[in-house]
């Protein structure tokens, strides 16, 4: 089934909770400009799709459906967040690998550094 950017906006949109207007002034823009978006009356600057991502929490790409589902974003991690999640990524590589059962001491270590990371966070 085809979806339009409007259509993919309404959704993901409603998928945060967020209402046109809680949307619009998250990214400086009136409630109007959000519907004027969702009908395909108007078309988002690039400056401004930025901003409706970010608040989506989803990358460029999935806002305009080029939706890569093998890819983990990073969009939004600070660099610190960005290394631990590569090393992550690659730790559960060799887990998935044929004859490995359990968790190995260096996942443990970086599942730790993520609990860290995001209790330093909480603290803020």
């Amino acid at each position: 089934m085809f979806e339009d950017f409007g259509e993919r906006l309404r959704r993901l949109r409603t998928a945060e909770g967020l209402t046109q207007a809680e949307l619009g002034r998250r990214i400086g823009r009136t409630m109007t400009a959000i519907s004027k978006y969702e009908s395909g009356a108007m078309n988002p600057t690039l400056e401004v799709a930025v901003e409706l991502a970010f608040q989506l929490n989803i990358t460029l790409d999935e806002l305009f459906g080029y939706e890569n589902r093998s890819n983990v974003s990073t969009f939004g991690l600070t660099d610190e967040q960005k290394e631990v999640v590569s090393r992550l990524t690659a730790l559960f590589r060799i887990q998935n690998s044929p004859g490995r059962a359990s968790l190995s001491p260096e996942q443990y270590e970086v599942i730790g550094q993520i609990m860290e990371i995001f209790y330093q966070k909480a603290k803020g």
